[in-house]
C-alpha cells in the first residue's frame, strides 16, 4: 500500500467500523445478559471508539496499522459472540437480528439497484481482510443475479482462538446480507459453504 492516505484506506477503515459498531451493539446486549466483556476487550484490544482515519493512523506504516485494526476488531467480534453464546446459546437469535438491521443501517441500496451495486455494497461493507487477500471472488454476474465463492477463510484463526465456531459467524454474516439488500427487491441465497448467490425476486 502507498505511503499516503488514499481512497481504499478510508475504504477499508469504514469496513473495520461497520464491524466495530456491530461489536458495540453484542456488547451492550451482552451486559443485558450479565456477560460483561467490555473491559477485558478494551484493555486487550482498544475501546469502541474509532476516530478519523486521518487522526489516528499510522503513516509510517499503512499497511501494518489497518492489518492490526482488523485483527483488534475481528478478535472482539469472536470473543463476545462465543461468550454470549456459551453463556446462553437463545442469545443466537438476537445476534441474528443485530446483525440484520446493522446489514439494513449500512446499506445506500433502493428497489432501483442492480444487482451490480448490491454486490458491490456487500464488498463496500464486509470486513475480509486486506484488499490484498483475495478471500472473495466472482463466479459469475448478470442483470439477474451475482454467484460468489470464499477462496480463503480469514476469520475461522480468531474463532479458533476464541474456542468457538466460525459457521457461527457466517450465519450471522448471512443476516447482515439480507439486511443489507433488503431495500433492493433481491434474494440471498447459500448455495453451499463457500458459495453465495444474490438474484432478482
Amino acid at each position: 500500500m502507498s505511503a499516503f492516505l488514499g481512497p481504499i484506506h478510508f475504504w477499508l477503515y469504514n469496513k473495520i467500523k461497520i464491524q466495530n459498531n456491530i461489536v458495540e451493539e453484542i456488547l451492550n446486549f451482552s451486559e443485558s445478559k450479565g456477560v460483561n466483556l467490555r473491559e477485558d476487550l478494551y484493555n486487550e484490544y482498544g475501546d469502541g471508539d474509532l476516530k478519523e482515519l486521518d487522526q489516528v493512523i499510522d503513516t509510517s506504516n499503512i499497511h501494518g496499522w489497518l492489518q492490526e485494526q482488523i485483527i483488534k476488531v475481528e478478535n472482539k467480534l469472536a470473543i463476545s459472540v462465543t461468550e454470549i453464546i456459551n453463556k446462553d446459546s437463545a442469545s443466537i437469535e438476537t445476534l441474528k437480528e443485530i446483525f440484520y438491521k446493522n446489514g439494513v443501517a449500512a446499506s445506500t441500496l433502493n428497489e432501483n439497484s442492480s444487482v451490480e451495486e448490491a454486490f458491490k455494497s456487500i464488498n463496500d461493507t464486509l470486513l475480509d481482510g486486506m484488499p490484498c487477500d483475495h478471500a472473495l471472488g466472482l463466479v459469475s454476474k448478470d442483470e439477474n443475479e451475482a454467484i460468489w465463492k470464499r477462496y480463503e477463510c480469514v476469520h475461522s484463526r480468531f474463532w479458533e482462538a476464541a474456542k468457538g465456531d466460525s459457521a457461527v459467524y457466517y450465519s450471522l454474516r448471512d443476516e447482515f446480507i439480507k439486511g443489507l439488500i433488503e431495500k433492493a427487491n433481491l434474494s440471498y441465497e447459500k448455495i453451499d459453504e463457500t458459495t453465495s448467490k444474490i438474484s432478482r425476486r
